[in-house]
C-alpha cells in the first residue's frame, strides 16, 4: 500500500481556528441580522473543524503510550476550555462588544494550555516531546468546540445566554461529555501498529457528526423545532456519508481473513 503523507497539525490548527470562529461568527451574525435561528447548524460546522484539530493533537500526544490518558486528556482539555469560554466570553459581555468573546475565550484557553503543557513536561517530567504545543492545541479546540456546538443548541455564544440557556438548564453535561467525545474517541479507537491519521480524523468526522444531531435534538428546548429540524437533517445526510467514508477508510486497511474451518477436536 502507498504511504499518504500526514496533514501538518499546523494546517490543521490554521483550519480549525480560522474555520472555527469564521462559521461561529456567522451563525450569530446571521441569526441576529435576520432574527431567527435557522443558521445555528453553522456553529456545528465550525465545532467539527475543532474536533479534527483536537482529535489530530489527541493522536499525537497519544502515541507516546500513555494509554488510559486517551480519554482522561480530553476531559483535561474540555475542562480548561470551558474556563477559558467562560471568562472569554464574559469579557466580551464585560466590554460591551460580544464579537470579542470568541476570540478572547481561544486566546485564553491557547495560554492556559501553554502552562499546563509546560507544567506536564517540566514539572511532573512527562517528557513526551509533542506535549507542549499539544496542550496548547486541544486547549483551544476544546473552547472552539464549546462555543460551536452552543451556537447550535442555542443560536447564540453570549455569555449570558450561555448561562441561562446552557448552564441553568443541565444542558452543560451533554455538552461536556458529548461535545468531547468526537475528539478524544477517534485515536481510542483507532490506536495499533496500523494507526493512520486519515482514517482516525475521518471518525472525528463521523463521530462529530452524531453530537452534531444530538445537539440538535436538544436545541427544540432551547430555540424551536424548524432550527432543530434543520440542524438534524443537514447532521444525518452528512453523517451517513462520514459513516461511509470511514468504513472505506476501515476496510482499505482490513487484511483478508481466510476461512480454515473448525479447530481440530485434539492435536494431530
Amino acid at each position: 500500500m502507498t504511504e499518504v503523507k500526514e496533514y501538518d497539525w499546523n494546517m490543521l490548527a490554521g483550519i480549525g481556528i480560522v474555520g472555527g470562529l469564521i462559521f461561529i461568527y456567522a451563525a450569530y451574525a446571521l441569526n441576529t441580522m435576520m432574527n431567527v435561528t435557522y443558521f445555528s447548524f453553522l456553529g456545528a460546522v465550525g465545532a467539527i473543524l475543532a474536533v479534527v484539530w483536537g482529535a489530530d493533537a489527541v493522536r499525537r500526544i497519544c502515541k507516546y503510550g500513555i494509554g488510559t490518558g486517551v480519554p482522561s486528556i480530553g476531559m483535561l482539555a474540555f475542562g480548561m476550555g470551558l474556563l477559558a469560554t467562560l471568562l472569554g466570553l464574559k469579557i466580551g459581555d464585560y466590554a460591551g462588544v460580544v464579537y470579542v468573546g470568541p476570540v478572547a475565550a481561544l486566546a485564553i484557553a491557547l495560554i492556559q494550555g501553554a502552562i499546563i503543557g509546560y507544567l506536564a513536561n517540566a514539572v511532573l517530567k512527562m517528557k513526551i516531546p509533542t506535549m507542549q504545543l499539544g496542550m496548547i492545541f486541544i486547549a483551544g479546540a476544546a473552547s472552539i468546540i464549546l462555543m460551536g456546538f452552543t451556537v447550535t443548541m442555542a443560536g447564540t455564544f453570549t455569555y449570558g445566554d450561555m448561562i441561562t440557556k446552557v448552564f441553568n438548564t443541565g444542558f452543560i453535561a451533554p455538552l461536556f461529555m458529548i461535545g468531547a467525545l468526537p475528539m478524544l474517541h477517534p485515536f481510542n479507537a483507532c490506536l495499533g501498529p496500523d494507526e493512520d491519521q486519515r482514517r482516525t480524523l475521518t471518525l472525528a468526522v463521523e463521530a462529530s457528526l452524531l453530537s452534531t444531531i444530538m445537539f440538535g435534538i436538544f436545541s427544540i428546548a432551547l430555540i424551536n423545532v424548524v432550527s432543530s429540524a434543520i440542524t438534524v437533517v443537514l447532521g444525518l445526510i452528512a453523517w451517513a456519508y462520514a459513516y461511509l467514508a470511514y468504513f472505506k477508510k476501515v476496510k482499505e486497511s482490513g487484511v483478508p481473513v481466510v476461512g480454515t474451518g473448525l479447530l481440530p477436536k485434539k492435536e494431530a
